[in-house]
């Protein structure tokens, strides 16, 4: 939830600084450690709302795996979202989930949006004791199962169209094309048409619900897109 402390993970200066200014410009309270020892000082010191942990520390996957083991048996509540290596191995991701990790990520394979956007749904699920969920109306949007329900019907989005979902619900006003990318949602050199067909195919899916669903819930004018219920 905006506003929460957040510890970030990440014994590398570059990506550390990064996580850091992301978080805080979504408007979390960002600490940082650059390994397990500093991470466990912190925890001991401050409460936090979750972790963004990276697994390889040092250079090393067991060193992460030992201070995820760590989390889990001193702040078992506590969301602890994984981001790894591309090398990672199938077993790691398995370990790492029979450990305790909330998410797992490989960085890189996904824009760092939808990495934000799960570790929002993650920490309001810590809070209220379930996934973060939105309404819209008679919509009811699931981002942690990646689901829109209408009634007994239900869709699966990608993690595209939840990580758009997930942007334009948490926003006051409408959002252009060149914002979204801006965002991260899409690559940073995509074309305005780029964001106009992954909506207009987000809205062919909304669709599926129940016809002309896709054009009245995410609404297009001339300053952008956003979100309206559904009566």
């Amino acid at each position: 939830m905006l506003g929460s402390t957040v510890l970030i993970v990440e014994d590398e200066p570059a990506l550390r600084a990064q996580l850091r200014l992301d978080l805080t410009d979504l408007g979390y309270q960002a600490r940082v450690a650059a390994g397990p020892e500093e991470a466990r000082s912190l925890l001991s010191r401050e409460r936090v709302a979750g972790v963004l942990l990276d697994l390889v520390l040092d250079e090393s996957e067991e060193a992460g795996f030992e201070l995820l083991r760590w989390l889990r048996q001193h702040h078992p509540g506590l969301p602890v979202v994984v981001l790894s290596a591309a090398r990672v191995s199938a077993s790691a991701i398995r370990r790492a989930y029979e450990l305790g990790a909330s998410s797992y990520f490989v960085k890189g394979a996904v824009p760092m949006a939808h990495i934000y956007s799960d570790l929002a749904a993650r920490l309001v699920e810590g809070v209220t004791g379930r996934p973060g969920t939105y309404r819209f109306g008679r919509l009811h949007f699931d981002p942690t199962h990646r689901t829109v329900s209408l009634g007994e019907k239900q869709i699966r989005l990608t993690s595209q169209q939840t990580a758009l979902m997930v942007h334009l619900a948490q926003g006051s006003k409408a959002v252009s094309a060149g914002e979204l990318i801006a965002a991260g949602l899409f690559r940073p050199d995509a074309a305005r048409s780029t964001v106009h067909s992954a909506l207009l195919t987000l809205r062919r899916k909304l669709d599926e619900l129940e016809p002309d669903l896709g054009s009245r819930l995410l609404a297009s004018t001339s300053r952008g897109y956003s979100l309206r219920p559904i009566v």
